[in-house]
């Protein structure tokens, strides 16, 4: 892919970002590394202070001028059409999953919004109370057996991550039909990905912001949130009961992924 040339070379530059991060003691970073589990901290930091500047100079404003030359109706029917879009996915981990009735729901939330809701545009399936889900291919490794992935990763652009996640990233990559478009027609591919972040970002706009002012270490803030919410949302894809230690945070800092 043209684009992994481009993130690959920006992901490198980045690294010079990393020697400005380090506000402690070594010691006493190597010990809130380890309570949080985040070992690669620095490293971290410094991607995360990479992804901050792309935000700041490129995506936000790209989702403000969104925001400014659209209507709510028309920024509700973008966001139901890529949601509409991610039900191939979900129906995809629903049945890795063994899962019956999330595949069974999602195929009916895809044909329902496709042909009667003029291509995902109107989400007449909610209407239909048809359960929405959200599945992917990381909480299908937890269902398959790796349930422990703590290890905090910040990845250029995609944002916060671990080991099996970015496994599943991947996997979703491969879900019919994404790859199929990507590789067949790249010229409609990509702009539908930059499309999705920009739309995503335009909801998150007063989130973030609200955010990062009332934060005193954002990065940290954002660490403790996307931890917590990933742990409920595999907690959930395996069966689990959320324990009242797992916040109720519905965030994801990769700046394309936030939901409200």
């Amino acid at each position: 892919m043209k684009k992994t040339v481009k993130l690959l070379t920006l992901f490198f530059g980045s690294i010079f970002l990393f020697s400005g991060c380090a506000c402690e003691s070594v010691s006493e970073q190597k010990n809130e590394s380890q309570s949080t589990n985040d070992p690669y901290e620095s490293f971290n930091r410094g991607v995360f202070a990479f992804n901050m500047l792309f935000d700041t100079a490129i995506l936000k404003p790209v989702a403000e001028g969104y925001r400014a030359v659209t209507t709510p109706t028309i920024r509700e029917g973008v966001s139901n059409f890529y949601k509409n879009l991610k039900e191939t996915r979900n129906i995809a981990n629903g049945a890795l999953q063994g899962n019956g009735e999330k595949t069974g729901n999602a195929a009916k939330r895809l044909l329902a919004n496709t042909f009667w809701g003029f291509f995902g545009l109107y989400d007449v399936a909610s209407d239909m109370n048809i359960p929405a889900y959200d599945n992917d291919f990381g909480q299908t490794l937890a269902v398959w057996g790796w349930e422990h992935s703590e290890t905090y990763i910040v990845l250029p652009f995609f944002g916060s991550s671990n080991p099996r996640d970015i496994g599943g990233t991947i996997g979703d990559f491969a879900t019919p039909p994404s790859l199929f478009i990507t590789l067949t027609t790249p010229w409609t591919a990509y702009p539908l990905s930059i499309g999705n972040y920009v739309q995503q970002r335009e909801q998150s706009i007063e989130f973030i912001e609200n955010l990062h002012r009332s934060s005193t270490d954002f990065y940290a803030t954002v660490r403790t949130m996307t931890q917590q919410n990933r742990q409920k949302v595999i907690n959930e894809a395996l069966g689990k009961t959320s324990s009242d230690d797992v916040s109720d945070y519905n965030f994801d800092m990769d700046f394309g992924d936030i939901e409200e």
